[in-house]
């Protein structure tokens, strides 16, 4: 797996935040865990983001 080192866009924040607020919400996460799964969300966003836009791509040829 490649690990980009560019800037995280408005959307990945975002989009982060929700599902962030909804696990704390849920009660799966702690407020000291905040900061950590914060970064790892990003990461997860950006992931997500590029995996679809690979599916995406691939029904486009198919």
């Amino acid at each position: 797996m490649k690990i980009y080192t560019g800037s995280f866009t408005l959307k990945h924040k975002v989009k982060a935040l929700k599902r962030i607020l909804k696990a704390f919400i849920f009660g799966e996460i702690k407020l000291s865990e905040l900061a950590r799964v914060y970064v790892a969300m990003l990461h997860l966003e950006r992931y997500l983001e590029r995996l679809n836009s690979k599916k995406s791509d691939v029904t486009l040829f198919n």
